[in-house]
């Protein structure tokens, strides 16, 4: 694992702040108790952040206690300087069970030992939690694609506007429609999975701007080439449909690692 890599994505966890919940579209098949619920947050590294700094608060982090509704952390380092968070940021990323077991494990507040972890670290890394941001994560074709556990791999961000009033619906007809094209795929592409963001709540600027996030995830960049190759020269059709629901900014790359379950057991 790549620590120095990893490292500028651990977060300042527990900063208290709240939002209020928003009625999504069905764009895919959800267990009975709905999406997951996903928060980002906004991080920079501090003055003694390198390798070494960073090996040991994702080591210490790891050894903390979780509330049982986080099952997934990731992080996403971007791969351009900035990004919509700013000059030289990086994401935290985590998946819960619903938002308001998110909510009940923030407004909980840190235990002694997460905040004198906290503090121990703060130069090395801090994260923006007051103004993380919520969404209902969807993966319209998770059931079917060909992904395959890792702790790294490379995630390509579209940040996307609706055209028209009627764009909420067009998206459930483009999600159909690319999730045909991905069945008439050969067995034997590299491993791809993709996820639809929906706003969870009243979100800052300037995510809130955008309607939702599309977000496609390979193994690696030359996995992620092929694809876009791929889909420039077959994909024709859906991509239209795209157009006609919505405008969307990207491919933003960066590169993504698993941060919980600790991927040292992986």
């Amino acid at each position: 694992m790549n620590y120095f890599k990893l490292s500028i994505l651990v977060s300042f966890l527990f900063l208290v702040g709240c939002s209020d919940s928003q009625e999504e579209p069905e764009v895919t098949t959800e267990e009975e108790q709905g999406p997951p619920f996903s928060e980002y947050m906004t991080c920079t590294p501090g003055s003694d952040f390198d390798d070494e700094t960073a090996r040991m608060m994702v080591d210490e982090w790891n050894d903390l206690a979780f509330d049982e509704a986080l099952f997934f952390a990731a992080g996403h380092a971007p791969l351009e300087t900035a990004s919509l968070g700013g000059e030289g940021k990086v994401y935290w990323q985590l998946f819960w069970d619903s938002k308001e077991a998110a909510d009940a494990a923030w407004a909980s507040g840190p235990s002694e030992e997460f905040a004198a972890w906290a503090e121990k670290h703060e130069s090395v890394l801090t994260c923006d939690g007051e103004n993380r941001r919520g969404y209902d994560a969807y993966f319209p074709y998770s059931d079917k694609d060909n992904w395959e556990p890792v702790t790294e791999w490379v995630t390509y961000a579209h940040y996307c506007k609706y055209n028209d009033d009627d764009g909420r619906e067009k998206l459930v007809e483009v999600i159909e429609a690319f999730n045909a094209y991905l069945d008439n795929q050969a067995d034997d592409v590299a491993p791809f999975r993709y996820g639809v963001y929906m706003h969870n709540g009243d979100n800052p600027e300037p995510y809130a701007s955008y309607d939702f996030f599309w977000m496609n995830y390979y193994a690696d960049d030359e996995g992620a080439k092929t694809s876009y190759d791929r889909f420039a020269n077959e994909g024709a059709e859906v991509q239209a449909m795209i157009d006609a629901s919505a405008t969307c900014e990207g491919p933003n790359p960066s590169n993504s690692y698993q941060f919980y379950p600790d991927p040292d057991d992986a």
